[in-house]
């Protein structure tokens, strides 16, 4: 008897619970996909919704809202207030912010991204060149839901080695690091396409620069030691030039070559705490995937200049995008960090940091091996 009665009473509790939980009926309810915040007069902001909702009539339909508020929450507010539908950000695939707000300071409007606990940290950032509203309401012709489109270009790039991963958790892990800073991806509209042709860099929480594609690429490779990535390359001809065929007619100074880097190894030591200076030790194995002249691969020797001329070529370029990284005091490799573990008890601040970063110097030294020629998958 003791046992049905306390059966009783679960099954009646389950039930209270049940009844007291609030419906979201899909139906009801607006799914935000991407928001985009913009620079307004007099310290006010504008922001814009992307929100995916399912309608009875037509199926499944995109709408944009826009507004101006001085905060976040207020310009939620008014835009739900347009809406038909309830405004939910529990689906939010990526947040676009204007430069002019980038160059100002991410870090309030990040910070309400953080207090909503139905906003996962593996969103991802983003800077617009342009207006982040005009971007996400221009009428693409075939793009259905500008969110989640440049939410797959994002992940798509970033998987094939192509973007650093500006994911906010990890924008939050660099930001409140002492010896690292944050980086996002600025993307471009020229017409009806949208490209992430250049990296921001940031200095704390704002930006102070940019870096194209192709040198964020060389930080990508001191940063994230990924194992793979295509790069292009200009090689001098005067080397190569015994080896060319014949009948090879191209007058050019350079032949331009890619390379697909496919393994790495890297160590990056702090060799003088009072400079500081760092010894950046990397090994990496590439394959040749293509060349702009007629030129005989299977010779030894000239496997060995090629491996030269890359390597050459490839510590220009780092040590190119590391003395611009230097001059604007960002530091988006976090080498401040690798200074902070090495010195026992160190106290390091951000503030700290970026008065060593003046005086602070990278000796590149790199082991290239090429594996191959032509794409072997």
């Amino acid at each position: 008897m003791k046992i049905r009665r306390l059966c009783l009473l679960v099954l009646v509790t389950v039930l209270t619970a049940t009844g007291c939980v609030e419906q979201r009926i899909f139906e009801r309810i607006g799914l935000v996909v991407a928001l985009g915040y913009d620079k307004g007069r007099d310290g006010i902001l504008s922001g814009t919704s992307v929100m995916y909702a399912l309608d009875k009539e037509s199926g499944h339909r995109v709408t944009i809202l826009a507004n101006q508020a001085y905060t976040t929450k207020k310009l939620r507010e008014d835009q739900n207030r347009k809406s038909s539908k309830k405004l939910m950000l529990g689906q939010l695939r990526v947040v676009l912010y204007e430069e002019a707000i980038a160059r100002d300071g991410l870090i309030d409007l990040i910070d309400s991204l953080i207090r909503d606990p139905s906003i996962g940290t593996k969103i991802y950032l983003g800077i617009s060149n342009e207006k982040s509203a005009d971007l996400l309401q221009y009428p693409y012709r075939n793009i259905r839901n500008i969110g989640t489109y440049l939410y797959d270009t994002i992940k798509q790039n970033v998987l094939e080695g192509q973007l650093i991963s500006p994911t906010l958790h990890e924008f939050l892990r660099d930001y409140y690091s002492a010896g690292k800073d944050p980086i996002l991806p600025v993307f471009v509209r020229k017409g009806e396409t949208i490209s992430t042709e250049k990296a921001a860099l940031f200095k704390s929480d704002k930006m102070v620069g940019t870096l194209s594609n192709s040198d964020a690429a060389y930080l990508k490779l001191i940063r994230n030691r990924f194992k793979t990535g295509t790069f292009e390359l200009k090689l001098h001809k005067k080397e190569l030039e015994p080896y060319l065929s014949k009948n090879n007619a191209d007058r050019r100074e350079h032949i331009h070559t890619v390379v697909r880097i496919v393994d790495t190894d890297q160590k990056i030591r702090l060799t003088a705490p009072e400079k500081p200076a760092y010894d950046l030790n990397m090994d990496l194995k590439f394959v040749l995937e293509e060349i702009s002249a007629g030129i005989n691969l299977t010779e030894p020797e000239v496997t060995r200049t090629i491996e030269k001329l890359v390597t050459e070529e490839f510590t220009k370029k780092m040590e190119s995008v590391l003395a611009e990284m230097t001059d604007l005091k960002t530091d988006p490799v976090g080498f401040g960090e690798i200074y902070r573990q090495s010195l026992r008890g160190s106290s390091l601040t951000k503030s700290d940091w970026y008065d060593k970063m003046s005086s602070m110097s990278v000796h590149v030294h790199l082991n290239m091996e090429l594996l191959r020629t032509g794409v072997v998958e």
